[in-house]
C-alpha cells in the first residue's frame, strides 16, 4: 500500500524539491506551505497520513507546534523535522519520543529517503506489536 506523507515547508523551492524526491520514490505526497495549511490538510484527509515531514522553523506555526497538533489527532504519527539550524531545547526534547527524526539542511536525497523509511517501518512495527 502506498504511504501518504504530509510535507510542510514555507519555502517553495525546498517544498517542491522534497515533494519531487518523495513522489519519485513512490510516496503519495500532500504538500502545504504553512503549519496552518498543513493542519487543515491533516484534519481533512480521508485516508490516513503515515508520516509528517515538516520544516522546524516556520512563521506563525512552527513545525513543532504542527507536530503536536497532528499528534493529538493521531498519537502514533511519525514526524521528520528538517531545519537549517541546530535543534533547540524544545526540539531536542521532542526528538526523545519514539517515531521522531531530524535532518539538518542541506541534506542528501538518500538521507531523506532513508530516514523516511526508518520512521515508517518503526511506525508499522509498533502498530503490529500493539495489535
Amino acid at each position: 500500500m502506498l504511504s501518504r506523507i504530509l510535507l510542510v515547508d514555507d519555502e517553495d523551492s525546498v517544498r517542491d524539491s522534497l515533494h519531487a524526491v518523495l513522489a519519485r520514490d513512490g510516496y503519495e505526497v500532500l504538500a502545504a506551505r504553512s503549519g496552518a495549511d498543513g493542519l487543515t490538510i491533516f484534519r481533512q484527509s480521508i485516508l490516513p497520513i503515515k508520516l509528517l515531514v515538516t520544516d522546524y522553523n516556520m512563521p506563525r506555526m512552527s513545525g513543532l507546534e504542527l507536530a503536536r497538533e497532528c499528534s493529538r489527532l493521531c498519537w502514533e504519527l511519525p514526524v521528520l523535522y528538517v531545519s537549517g539550524s541546530c535543534p533547540d531545547e524544545q526540539l531536542k526534547a521532542d526528538l526523545q519520543a519514539r517515531r521522531r527524526g531530524f535532518l539538518a539542511k542541506p541534506f542528501r536525497t538518500d538521507d531523506l529517503l532513508r530516514k523516511a523509511r526508518e520512521l515508517l517501518i518503526d511506525s508499522t512495527a509498533q502498530l503490529s506489536v500493539s495489535l
